[in-house]
């Protein structure tokens, strides 16, 4: 799994008897060997294989053992329904040909009755269904057809099945035939039919007298007949109506329900929830979720007649007035309330809740609300999650959290508020409670005691707030804490004295100072002995190492960063004693000088960064005798010579010494660690001369780097210590070697830089185990044939030379020939490429004739970099019709040159796309009608990046709103303003909700100017993480993360200049003072690792239909989209 397999020939006898799993997931496989006598087909025991992501056109019969249980196949190239295959494996249970490009299924039965559990044909490109899948001889327990192209299904489509769970989700499905289901009436239990274009509810469902859970949501539905559900009236657990276009809740209809614990009417149009309205059918319930719908008022006992309800959901509603009766008679039942976006009045809705006794989940983040009493929550005494996130508290008052009431209290999320202070006890003797979250708010001091007394407490998050001061003994009696993050503030010195009695052996303390203004810190009087495990002082500015405070934390110290400071020296023994020491980071700092001993004795020393620095030199024994040492990084200094002891007595793995300024290898330095160095980079140098002299006390080594150096002759003999070289970078030297015989002694190698070389001509590179090989930036006209030498070669990048024609290489997997003199590329040009996945093809100045099968043979082919060819174009050439032909594409990044995008797309973009990138620094407008063909996507990431736009095409989204997991990223173009108006052109965007982009807005890099029209993007972006990211219900610190990101897109308020981020803008009518109050926030520029976390999120929103994370099962059921 995950490797390069090509072929699956060898001798593998040893294993046909007993070979049972096999994963040959991602590999490169095109086809299967043939049996009787292949691999698999001899492989008599094998129960389950794993084909998944590789290029197989079809599954031939005869190529599997009759033995398989499990097969899957997805996301390869299959057109056809493998029938043959499937007839002659007679122990078949699960068969995935998810992802695939099977256009239709078979009408012509099996010759004996087939039985399957899973059949998964989801994803594929199936437009119909005969009547009577293969003539009703598969019988599929679960038959997944979602994500397809299905606009009806005809009558009997099914007959013989005998399917319990049904996925016809997101398929074009218009018309269902009233005869659609006869055949599994009597099995059907699960049914899914979200986001299809039915219309009206589908009468076919008369005839499944056991259907237990349907899922409607998003078919514009406006109403449900009266007797719609009655077939299934002593069934029905869970039933989803979701996103569709009712008025009213359906009562009449659900009246004939009697077992239904689960309904999702969120996303539609209902304006009123009366008491009558559930009256008859909601005795059973236990969730009930009306999200986003247009309720304005809540009369009282509202939900009285569903005295078992245990969640609900009424966010993203615009609820003027809530009577304080409304939730009467759910006090013994209701666990879980959710109340997002919803609430307008400015009071904690402290009546309203006043019924709800055991309520145990309250979510209110987002609201209007400014004040709360200091007794608003003694009536929840089971309270254990408590979110009021992204509202407009100024402060908490005295005695809000009560030790004897609220117990079992474990979570407080009070981020991003305005709250200014924390005062004495504000939390204190809360025997459960385990994390406080006060991130983003205006807290300028931290009182005494403002938390003591919490056994449990684990997490406090005050990041990003205008801390100055933290009083002595802030924390007090705090056992459990291993979390303290005081990122961003204000703070120019901190003491230990802040803590009284905190932490203990088993929950040490990571300590987060990152991005405030500290000179100092201070040791202080801590009462019991801190473990602190992690010490985070990075960008701050500290002019020294603060050894005495360092002392006081010595016993369990293990990481230590004081990146990003204004150290200059380190002295002897500069961190004082720290037996448990594992990491110290001091990069980016201006340390000149390190005195002898600065870091003796730290026996469990693993990793030391000094990159960044302006060291001069290094002192003998500098890193001597620490048994422990793997990583050192030395980047980015001035360092002309390693002494040889610098690394005696270490295990030095990792050793990075680019951007120096040795002009010899240190090789006597080096063979002190001969035994275990893996990787040296010394790139960036000004190293002249090799010989063989200086690496055979480095015969481990598997990473060489030696990229911009000052090399130009290399003697034959020089690698030859390095047998076990694996990848080597002599790139950006100007080199006269004879590569035949330099490389005869380094034949592992697996990744080999030659890029600006000066190379005249492709070398002879005797490499049978050469993976990927960088030429770009030389002058070679013509390459040899892979069989000289380069028979496995995967990744060939060839950039900026001087090649008329494509090189042949038949397991080539990527290749790279921009900037190159081409004259034509026709079919033929890619003849010797039939393993081809990846193709960049760029800046061809002289690029006269593309023909429009050129790519036809690429049938592997799944991501492609290339521009638009304005002198070819129109007659002779269109761009778009070139990529037609590759129906395998799923990346697809276009450079276009023209100043305008009109029809150079039109046929591109083929269903299987995944991902389309736009650049162009001369692009200033784009038609409408340029993006034809989009809207037949089902996920699809939309970049349009580096370009002079400065408005959206007109009717873009008109096609877009179609894409079911969209994501759009228009980073780096020339947007100041966007109105709401751009994606929700025939409604306001409050009324559908941020699902419609649910893979987000990256908005970074234009240059947006903070006015009224801009305003409405911070609630978007607000709503989208609570929406959609649900960072309500995943971990209090990945939640901070994730918001951390978002906030990383800034406009300018033109008044004042200061950046401010959209996520903080609010438009409560838009008021100058709104925007000002914003301003106030400090912008900071992204960390690579917030960006990773959102970047991460957003690859887990598109990639999967509705997934939500939560804390807990409550807060799951009650979030999910369902």
């Amino acid at each position: 799994c995950r490797n390069q397999v090509g072929s699956l020939t060898g001798n593998w006898t040893g294993l046909r008897d007993s070979l049972r799993s096999l994963y040959l997931g991602e590999n490169d496989l095109l086809e299967l060997p043939p049996g009787p006598g292949g691999l698999l087909a001899d492989s008599r025991r094998l129960s389950a294989l794993d084909l998944d992501r590789n290029k197989l056109a079809e599954l031939n019969a005869g190529a599997l053992p009759a033995s398989l249980h499990s097969l899957s196949a997805a996301h390869n190239l299959i057109r056809e329904f493998p029938a043959k295959l499937v007839q002659q494996l007679p122990n078949l249970g699960v068969l995935s040909l998810r992802g695939n490009v099977i256009e239709s299924l078979p009408a012509a039965g099996f010759h004996t009755k087939r039985t399957l559990d899973r059949l998964d044909l989801g994803d594929n490109h199936l437009q119909t269904l005969p009547a009577g899948v293969l003539n009703g001889s598969l019988q599929v327990r679960d038959l997944h057809l979602d994500l397809n192209y299905l606009k009806t299904l005809p009558a009997q489509a099914l007959r013989g099945c005998n399917t319990v769970r049904l996925f016809l989700g997101n398929n074009r499905l218009e018309t269902i035939d009233e005869r659609a289901f006869v055949g599994v009436g009597h099995t059907l239990e699960y049914l899914d039919l979200e986001g299809n274009r039915l219309g009206v509810f589908p009468r076919a469902l008369k005839h499944l007298k056991r259907l237990r859970y349907l899922y409607l949501g998003h078919n514009g539905l406006r109403s449900l007949g009266n007797d719609s559900l009655h077939a299934f009236a002593g069934t029905m657990r869970a039933l989803s109506l979701t996103g569709n276009r009712l008025e009213e809740v359906p009562s009449a209809a659900l009246r004939a329900l009697r077992k239904l614990s689960h309904l999702n009417i969120g996303y539609n149009r209902i304006g009123e929830l009366r008491e009558e309205d559930l009256a008859e059918w909601a005795a059973p319930l236990d969730t009930l979720l009306l999200p986003n719908n247009l309720l304005t008022e809540l009369g009282p006992y509202a939900f009285r007649q569903a005295p078992r309800l245990r969640e609900l959901s009424i966010s993203f509603n615009k609820l003027r007035h809530v009577d304080p009766l409304a939730f009467a008679g759910l006090g013994d039942s209701l666990l879980s309330l959710e109340a997002s976006f919803c609430l307008y009045d400015d009071h904690f809705p402290e009546e309203m809740l006043q019924p709800l006794g055991a309520l145990s989940w309250l979510s209110l983040d987002n609201n209007n609300i400014r004040l709360v009493n200091a007794t608003a929550l003694y009536r929840l005494p089971k309270l254990q999650y408590l979110n009021l996130e992204s509202n407009f508290l100024t402060q908490l008052p005295a005695g809000l959290f009560h030790a004897s009431i609220h117990a079992s209290l474990g979570e407080v999320r009070l981020g991003y508020n305005n709250i200014g202070a924390l005062q004495a006890d504000t939390f204190s003797g809360l025997a459960g409670l385990q994390t406080v979250v006060l991130t983003g708010n205006r807290i300028r001091a931290v009182a005494s005691s403002a938390f003591v007394d919490l056994a449990s407490l684990v997490n406090v998050l005050l990041g990003a707030n205008a801390l100055a001061s933290i009083d002595a003994r802030a924390f007090v009696n705090l056992p459990s804490l291993s979390n303290l993050d005081l990122h961003g503030n204000r703070l120019t010195m901190f003491s230990l004295s802040a803590f009284l009695n905190v932490t203990s052996d088993r929950a040490p303390l990571t300590l987060n100072l990152s991005s405030n203004h500290i000179v100092d810190l201070f040791e202080g009087d801590t009462g019991a002995p801190l473990h602190l495990q992690v010490l985070d002082a990075s960008r701050n500015l500290l002019a020294e190492v603060p050894v005495n405070f360092l002392v006081r934390v010595a016993d369990t110290l293990s990481r230590l960063y004081l990146g990003h400071n204004r150290i200059q020296k380190l002295d002897g023994h500069a961190f004082g004693s720290l037996p448990a020491i594992e990491l110290i980071a001091l990069d980016h700092n201006e340390i000149t000088a390190l005195a002898p001993g600065a870091f003796d004795g730290y026996r469990r020393l693993q990793i030391v960064s000094l990159a960044g620095n302006r060291i001069l030199h290094l002192q003998p024994d500098q890193l001597a005798r620490l048994p422990a040492l793997r990583i050192v990084d030395l980047s980015d200094n001035r360092v002309r010579s390693l002494p040889r002891s610098a690394l005696t007595g270490t295990r030095v793995e990792h050793l990075d010494l680019s951007g120096n300024e040795f002009v010899v290898v240190p090789s006597s330095a080096l063979e002190e660690v001969g035994e275990t160095l893996r990787l040296l980079d010394m790139s960036r140098n000004n190293i002249e001369h090799l010989d063989s002299t200086m690496f055979p006390g480095i015969p481990w080594l598997t990473t060489l780097n030696l990229s911009r150096n000052r090399l130009t002759f290399l003697p034959d003999n020089v690698f030859s210590s390095l047998a076990g070289l694996l990848d080597l970078d002599l790139s950006r030297n100007t080199l006269r070697a004879n590569f035949g015989e330099l490389f005869h002694y380094v034949q592992q190698v697996r990744r080999l830089s030659l890029a600006e070389t000066g190379l005249q001509a492709a070398p002879a590179l005797p490499l049978p185990h050469l993976l990927h090989l960088n030429l770009s930036g030389n002058a070679i006209r013509s390459l040899p044939s892979p069989q000289d030498g380069l028979q496995r070669l995967r990744v060939l990048l060839l950039t900026n030379n001087q090649l008329e024609a494509l090189p042949a290489a038949p397991m080539l997997r990527e290749l790279d020939i921009s900037g190159n003199p081409i004259k034509v590329l026709t079919r033929d040009s890619f003849a010797g490429l039939p393993r081809l996945q990846s193709l960049t093809a760029v800046d061809l100045p002289r690029l006269e004739r593309f023909d429009s099968d050129s790519l036809s043979r690429l049938r592997a082919l799944t991501a492609l970099s290339t521009q638009t060819w304005p002198r070819i174009e129109k007659y002779r050439f269109r761009l778009g019709s070139t990529l037609s032909a590759v129906p395998s594409l799923r990346r697809l990044s276009v450079r276009v040159l023209e100043r305008s995008l009109t029809d150079q797309l039109l046929g591109a973009f083929n269903p299987k796309l995944r991902r389309i990138e736009l650049t162009g620094p001369d692009l200033h407008d784009a038609a409408g009608d340029a993006f034809e063909g989009i809207e037949d996507h089902q996920e699809l990431a939309l970049q349009i990046r580096g370009t002079q736009l400065s408005e959206f095409p007109p009717g873009l989204f008109s096609r877009l709103e179609r894409v079911a997991h969209l994501s759009l990223d228009i980073r780096d173009n020339q947007f100041t303003s966007l109105s709401a108006d751009t994606f929700y052109h025939n409604s306001s965007w409050e009324t559908v909700g941020t699902k419609l982009i649910p893979g987000g807005l990256n908005l970074n890099g234009n240059p947006w100017s903070c006015d009224c029209a801009l305003a409405w993007l911070g609630g978007w972006l607000r709503r989208w993480l609570r929406e959609v990211l649900q960072v309500h219900a995943v971990a209090a610190d990945a939640a901070q993360q994730l918001q951390d990101a978002a906030r990383q897109a800034s406009c300018v308020d033109p008044r004042s200049g200061h950046r401010v981020p959209l996520l903080r803008m609010r438009d409560p009518g838009c008021q100058a003072s709104a925007l000002s109050s914003a301003a106030s926030w400090r912008w900071r520029p992204p960390s690579p690792a917030a960006l990773g976390v959102l970047v991460a999120a957003v690859v887990v929103v598109t990639g999967s239909a509705g997934a939500a994370g939560a804390t807990g099962a409550l807060a799951l059921a009650a979030a999910s989209p369902r």
